[in-house]
């Protein structure tokens, strides 16, 4: 059996410490056997990333009975003081002592720990493969927050790792595990609206008119290791709306808001609904409206075709827009709707309502279905709790990789369609991009933002699966 995958070991075969990635194949040494885990193993989990998102999964992690943290891995000393003293709070609430750990700036030397069992990787969009796919090759399960890649071959790449090794894999769209959520999109397809065709999400706010700012370049703060922070990026002038908090407004490391916010949005439609791809993307919109350095848009409406299971179409319609809130739809800021022919579900994590079509029968108005409400629900720590389940279980957590790429797809061709300006259909299977419905003319144009070429010495790796198996 071969060695766990090594950081000391790949810098010495590769002969420069500054090397880091080439295609390992072969590397696959399980830290614990790939079989399900009694009630009393503890599981030890190691953090990549302690900015915020980071930090409330680790809390979360540790209200888990026979959950420890044994690592921190941060490029910012600051954000790895911020979880220490989280970890310190926690076990002090739970009157324990607070276990021995490990901190790091470089995730490699993290995953080099055989006492790691897995990772929560939440770093910026644009570092979600490379950990992801490590952790695989070393044996370690893998809590990914979303979207889970910054493009689409990414994306393809952090699946094949997660089925070549065997891993589990749970991606933080959170949303899942809400029972509210689990109860609208029951009563979807139980018809309680009847037949839809139309789906809406959106994302409203108002930045107007000087959004994040534009502050000049500078130099990056003495506790950060901004080289390592870019990794795969193109090398940029240091600038605070290109780093922490920010930086999911910039090309380079994120895909806007259609990849932050409408992959939790977008994921229930296809849930609820029952299909995954898209047959076709149309995107508008662009930067109008805000003064400030970003490049991503801060104006769009995207149009999916989609067709479902039993053969139907539907349309589905996302906007978003970040300098004007429109208090005329159900919920100024965010939400999912479901358009039907007896009525229209809305959906957010505070709520759910049906509001019933009407019909008249002579002079009687006949609801044409029963108006129902619901509350919110807890999402965030069942997500969790069910991702460690899977841990001990080895099966398929509500929230799988594969699934969830899918979904991040749909998302990243909202944004090829807005860079080339037209409508593209979407192969599935190919994973490719093409100018007509029948896929005989490949889309030369849209599919070059498929991927993207990484920084030296990072390289992605190209993980194949043996077809035959």
């Amino acid at each position: 059996m071969s060695r766990p995958f090594s950081r000391r070991r790949f810098l010495q075969q590769s002969g420069t410490a500054a090397a880091t990635a080439a295609v390992l194949h072969g590397v696959h040494t399980m830290v614990r056997a790939d079989r399900p885990l009694a009630a009393n193993d503890e599981i030890v989990v190691g953090l990549i990333g302690c900015g915020g998102m980071g930090r409330a999964n680790l809390r979360d992690f540790l209200r888990v009975a026979g959950v420890k943290v044994g690592a921190l891995c941060d490029v910012d000393s600051t954000h790895i003081e911020n979880a220490e003293q989280d970890v310190a709070k926690r076990r002090a609430q739970q009157n324990a002592k607070v276990e021995k750990y490990t901190t790091h700036k470089d995730f490699r030397e993290l995953l080099d720990k055989k006492d790691i069992d897995c990772v929560i990787v939440a770093t910026p969009d644009h570092w979600h493969a490379l950990p992801t796919i490590y952790a695989c090759m070393a044996g370690k399960d893998v809590y990914c927050e979303k979207p889970i890649s910054h493009n689409i071959v990414e994306g393809r790449m952090m699946v094949n790792a997660v089925k070549k090794y065997k891993r589990v894999c749970q991606i933080g769209t959170q949303q899942r595990s809400g029972a509210h959520f689990q109860r609208a999109i029951e009563l979807v397809q139980k018809g309680a609206i009847g037949e839809v065709y139309m789906t809406r999400t959106w994302n409203l706010s108002n930045e107007h008119p000087d959004g994040i700012g534009n502050p000049p370049d500078d130099n990056p703060p003495p506790y950060v290791d901004y080289d390592m922070w870019l990794g795969p990026a193109p090398k940029r002038p240091f600038n605070r709306n290109r780093f922490h908090y920010t930086w999911r407004w910039f090309f380079d490391y994120a895909a806007g808001m259609v990849g932050d916010w409408n992959v939790h949005l977008q994921d229930i439609i296809h849930l609820a609904m029952g299909t995954f791809h898209p047959v076709a993307v149309h995107a508008s919109g662009g930067k109008f409206a805000l003064r400030d350095n970003r490049d991503t848009p801060d104006t769009m409406e995207v149009t999916y075709e989609f067709v479902r299971p039993d053969g139907k179409p539907f349309v589905q319609v996302y906007t978003m827009r970040k300098y004007c809130v429109n208090h005329s739809q159900w919920s100024p800021g965010h939400a999912m709707q479901f358009l039907g022919s007896d009525g229209v579900l809305n959906l957010n994590r505070s709520g759910f309502e049906i509001v019933p079509e009407v019909r008249r029968e002579g002079k009687k108005v006949v609801q044409r279905t029963e108006p129902i409400k619901s509350g919110g629900s807890d999402q965030h720590f069942p997500h969790v709790v069910n991702f460690i389940e899977c841990v001990r279980s080895r099966q398929k957590p509500i929230s799988d990789i594969e699934t969830m790429h899918f979904t991040t797809t749909a998302c990243h061709l909202a944004n090829i369609s807005l860079r080339v300006g037209r409508k593209i259909y979407w192969d599935p299977k190919t994973e490719r991009c093409f100018k007509d419905p029948e896929h005989k003319v490949p889309d030369a144009e849209a599919n070059r933002w498929l991927a993207r070429e990484y920084r030296k010495p990072w390289e992605l790796p190209k993980i194949e699966l043996d077809q035959s198996a």
